[in-house]
């Protein structure tokens, strides 16, 4: 009599599973928060606990954005002292298909560094700002079913860029790779997570030759129900000297959970200042919401500029009462960039007067 392989044995056998649905990694409802501390790394990765900072992100609503149904996630981070009352400044997006975890790729969080490189004037003729932004987009980043240690390609992009009269051939890389599961301790208790390695790639091209001379590498444990508990990206030693740049190092960072993060009760509004609050969603597109406090009834103004001073639009120039107000801004027409959005009551030169930034992505 010949023996039958029970069906799930033979998956068992040959090491074939299914594959887990991202969906199942991502908390189901919103209001989920996350509460981070982040903390800078020195040279030799070791943690500059004096320059913690503390982040929050909230998971705020399910809709569309650039193409993809997204989990639009508002995020903050600031001092311990004020992170609770501190407004959300930027968002996070991320979608889930199947087997694969999408995250949007932005420049928000990398923007001052980019100006930075752009200002020291290594390539006058190409902007690494304008570069970044092209790549802008959805990318899956966290395929659930990858092999294990096989990389695999996100965007790649060849460019050539002027350094003192001399051209050079780059290679920009985005990759992802699927590392072995890993059982990390948190102040929530033990995950079981999926871990991913995510890497930015600059290679110099030399005819059929490739010499790597940046690359950034980004940790992350993703666990069932929370998405994202630990990101971890060393300090990077940069050696440009190819380039006739001089050695320099981006310091690393970590970011761990945190219970350090009390939240206590909520004061009421001080009713008798004016507020101008943070725009949301920001980054947005093409709609955003802009809402302020006003303790007492004038003539008030709500005007929209960009990062050159020219005014783009005035919401607002009337009388208005004492009270909340929330208007629409609907940016289409407009391209991606940096906004200001400048609220003035009473008397000029004499009232309140509050500028504050916001950021178009298309």
């Amino acid at each position: 009599m010949k023996k039958i392989i029970p069906f799930f044995s033979f998956f068992l056998i040959f090491g074939i599973s299914y594959a887990q649905q991202a969906s199942d990694y991502f908390p189901s409802q919103t209001g989920f928060e996350w509460r981070f501390k982040v903390t800078p790394l020195d040279s030799l990765n070791n943690p500059l606990t004096s320059q913690s900072v503390f982040r929050i992100d909230s998971f705020a609503a399910v809709t569309d954005y650039n193409g993809k149904l997204a989990n639009i996630v508002p995020t903050k981070m600031g001092p311990l002292q004020t992170i609770l009352i501190q407004p959300f400044t930027d968002s996070l997006f991320y979608a889930t298909e199947g087997t694969n975890g999408f995250e949007y790729f932005n420049i928000s969080r990398i923007e001052e560094f980019l100006i930075e490189l752009d200002s020291m004037g290594i390539a006058p003729d190409f902007s690494f700002l304008d570069f970044f932004t092209s790549l802008q987009n959805w990318y899956s980043v966290y395929m659930f079913d990858a092999t294990v240690n096989s990389e695999y390609t996100l965007k790649q992009v060849d460019t050539t860029i002027t350094i003192s009269s001399q051209d050079y051939d780059l290679r920009f890389k985005y990759s992802g790779t699927r590392l072995q599961d890993q059982i990390i301790q948190t102040v929530l208790g033990s995950f079981d997570c999926k871990k991913f390695l995510t890497k930015w790639t600059i290679y110099y091209l030399l005819g059929p030759l490739q010499f790597e001379l940046i690359s950034t590498k980004d940790s992350l444990w993703i666990a069932p129900d929370n998405w994202i508990v630990q990101d971890i990206v060393p300090s990077n030693p940069i050696d440009l000297s190819i380039l006739g740049i001089p050695p320099f190092y981006i310091p690393g960072l970590e970011t761990k959970m945190t219970d350090e993060i009390v939240t206590v009760e909520n004061e009421e509004t001080d009713l008798n200042t004016f507020a101008l609050e943070q725009n949301y969603p920001n980054p947005f597109n093409p709609t955003t919401k802009i809402s302020w406090q006003s303790p007492v009834g004038s003539w008030q103004t709500l005007k929209i500029y960009d990062v050159l001073g020219n005014e783009i639009a005035t919401l607002v120039d009337e009388e208005k009462l004492a009270g909340n107000y929330e208007v629409d801004f609907n940016a289409e027409g407009l391209s991606s960039g940096i906004y200001f959005y400048k609220l003035q009551a009473g008397p000029s030169g004499d009232g309140f007067i509050q500028t504050k930034k916001m950021i178009l992505l298309k």
